[in-house]
C-alpha cells in the first residue's frame, strides 16, 4: 500500500534514505557523526517544510514494514527546503554555517523526485516502478506536466528503469561531488 508518510514512519524511512545518502558519498555528510546527522535528520522529516519532510514522503507498506521511499515536490519550492534545517543546526550541536544540501536539482516547471529508495530485500519487486507511478498521479493532481529526477551516472540500474518507465536525459550535472543525468517525463 502507498501511503502518504507519517512522522512515526521516521525510524524506518531514515535506513532507507540512507543508502541514497551512502551512495552519494557527499563530504558534508560523511563529515558527521551517525548520531548527529540522524538527530538533524528526524528534526527535518518531522518539520512541515524540509525536503525530506513527511509531507513530502511517501511511502510503499507491506506487511505492516515500510519497504520503498518517494521524496518529491515542485520546483517552486526549492527555495524553501533547506531552510528549516539550518533553524535545527543548533539543536543537534552543529555551526549555523554547515552546508548539507545546496545544489540546484529541479528546474523550472518541474515536479522533481528527490529521492527513491527500496530496502534491498525487497529489490526486483516492482516497489520502485509503483512509487514512479505514483509519483506521476500526484504530480498530475498539482498541476504539472513534466517530472523529473537526478541519477548517478555509476546507477545503471536505476538508469535502466527510469528510461523503461519512459523519462529521457535532459542535461547533467553535479549534485555534491558526483555527475548525475538530469532525466525528464512530460505526463
Amino acid at each position: 500500500m502507498i501511503r502518504q508518510a507519517r512522522k512515526t514512519d521516521f525510524p524506518f524511512v531514515y535506513p532507507i534514505l540512507k543508502q541514497i545518502f551512502d551512495e552519494m558519498q557527499m563530504k558534508s555528510i560523511e563529515s558527521l557523526p551517525e548520531s548527529q546527522f540522524y538527530s538533524l535528520m528526524k528534526l527535518g522529516f518531522i518539520s512541515e517544510d524540509y525536503r525530506y519532510s513527511y509531507r513530502r514522503v511517501w511511502v510503499d507498506e507491506r506487511d505492516g514494514r515500510v519497504v520503498g521511499i518517494l521524496d518529491m515536490y515542485p520546483y517552486k519550492d526549492q527555495k524553501i527546503i533547506d531552510v528549516v534545517l539550518r533553524h535545527n543546526y543548533a539543536k543537534t550541536g552543529l555551526p549555523i554555517s554547515t552546508v548539507i544540501f545546496d545544489d540546484q536539482e529541479a528546474w523550472p516547471h518541474e515536479w522533481y523526485i528527490d529521492s527513491l529508495a527500496v530496502h534491498p530485500d525487497h529489490w526486483g519487486e516492482g516497489i520502485a516502478s509503483s512509487l514512479m507511478d505514483e509519483a506521476e498521479k500526484i504530480a498530475k493532481d498539482h498541476g504539472y506536466n513534466i517530472i523529473s529526477l537526478n541519477v548517478d551516472k555509476e546507477n545503471p540500474r536505476a538508469q535502466k528503469l527510469y528510461v523503461h518507465k519512459g523519462y529521457e536525459v535532459e542535461k547533467s550535472m553535479t549534485i555534491g561531488d558526483r555527475t548525475y543525468d538530469h532525466m525528464i517525463k512530460h505526463i
